[in-house]
């Protein structure tokens, strides 16, 4: 048997990022409008790409006590992250 996944679209990805956010107990959203796009961009919509970034991107914006990630945490995340 052989899989093959094909990259997310950008409302995907957003579904995707808040699928998780929700199952990980967040009750507002976490990732802002212009964070979901970058994540988008930056990934490619390849779900190892996206949970890379947006991990990466919680831990930055834990560091920096943000309440949101935006799209410069995503970008700092990305730089680290090689992406």
């Amino acid at each position: 048997m052989c899989y093959q996944l094909q990259p997310l679209s950008k409302e995907d990805v957003s579904a995707y990022i808040d699928h998780h956010m929700k199952r990980a107990g967040a009750k507002m959203p976490i990732f802002t409008e212009a964070a979901l796009e970058a994540i988008t961009l930056r990934s490619q919509g390849w779900p190892r790409a996206i949970n890379r970034l947006a991990t990466n991107g919680l831990l930055y914006g834990a560091q920096l006590r943000k309440e949101q990630i935006d799209g410069e945490i995503v970008r700092m995340s990305a730089e680290e992250s090689g992406l």
